[in-house]
């Protein structure tokens, strides 16, 4: 028992480390850097390294409790920035799923669906040749795999899931994932987990990115910095949110059926129809405004 509690210690102290604790250190740096050197001294190295060895040399700072003071100090500072970004990141992951429906990013879902619907316009016209219907193909697809309805691509990626899965087997997947989830074997649950995991990291980087922006306006190597972890954020984004995605769907395609025989369904051989899907969904829901639901009222 002593062990596991040990061997679970580590990971945490691991994951905080990875987490908050070093990129916060980071962060704080970069903070030391910009107070130090500011706009006209922006890449003199020397100038921070002598700076550093003026506080180094600091009679206040030489005693043992004051060092012990100054680390604890650094350290919950990297944490509390890390806090920062955690919360920041869930913040971005909610912004990137947003429905659309208010000013002004209603206008965003509006420009976006009208591309995507120009595109099967265009993948649909009568003589268009066949390389200009594979063009139009996926430059449809690049906006979403459905007609389009989001203001952000992750937005769209993630309701394309949704509706594919709607349309084919004609299930609710927010109704039906948490009893799919309880009959996954753990491989499968594993996998999940770390796409889940991948896309939360890249809504985290974003919000890196977007703090680090703003000391651009004391020390400008700041600027390239953020635009480059942004760069990097908005590819592990998309790389994240398709296997996220595909995932989600993949494990309807290989369980809807082992769901339904779970829940009464007959023909437990027989390959899986949105009829069954829809009785499912009613028998999920719950819900007394259904008329075929057994708690209508």
């Amino acid at each position: 028992m002593n062990g596991f509690l040990t061997e679970v210690a580590k990971k945490l102290a691991e994951r905080w480390a990875t987490l908050l604790a070093l990129p916060g250190l980071l962060y704080l740096a970069a903070m030391t850097a910009a107070y130090v050197l500011g706009q006209a001294h922006a890449l003199d190295t020397r100038r921070l390294d002598h700076q550093i060895s003026r506080w180094a040399a600091d009679q206040n700072l030489k005693s043992v409790g004051a060092t012990v003071l100054l680390v604890v100090l650094v350290l919950v500072g990297s944490v509390a920035v890390g806090l920062v970004s955690v919360v920041a990141g869930r913040t971005i992951s909610l912004l990137w799923t947003l429905p659309g429906k208010r000013w002004p990013v209603r206008r965003l879902a509006s420009w976006r669906r009208n591309r995507s619907q120009q595109a099967k316009r265009d993948a649909d016209h009568p003589l268009a040749t066949p390389e200009q219907i594979r063009s139009a193909i996926a430059r449809a697809d690049r906006i979403c795999l459905v007609e389009a309805d989001r203001p952000t691509w992750v937005g769209d990626r993630l309701r394309a899931c949704r509706v594919r899965v709607e349309r084919a087997y004609g299930l609710d997947l927010d109704a039906m994932w948490p009893r799919l989830w309880l009959i996954l074997p753990d491989t499968t649950r594993a996998e999940i987990t770390t796409a889940r995991d991948a896309f939360s990291a890249s809504a985290r980087l974003m919000a890196w990115a977007l703090l680090y922006l703003p000391l651009a306006l004391w020390w400008w190597p700041a600027a390239p910095i953020a635009l480059v972890i942004a760069a990097s954020a908005q590819v592990k984004t998309r790389e994240s949110t398709n296997v996220l995605a595909d995932l989600l769907e993949s494990t309807v395609d290989l369980h809807a059926r082992e769901l339904a025989t779970r829940l009464g369904q007959p023909d437990p051989g027989a390959p899986f129809t949105p009829a069954e899907g829809r009785t499912l969904t009613t028998l999920a829901r719950k819900s007394r405004w259904d008329p075929d639901s057994p708690l209508a009222e």
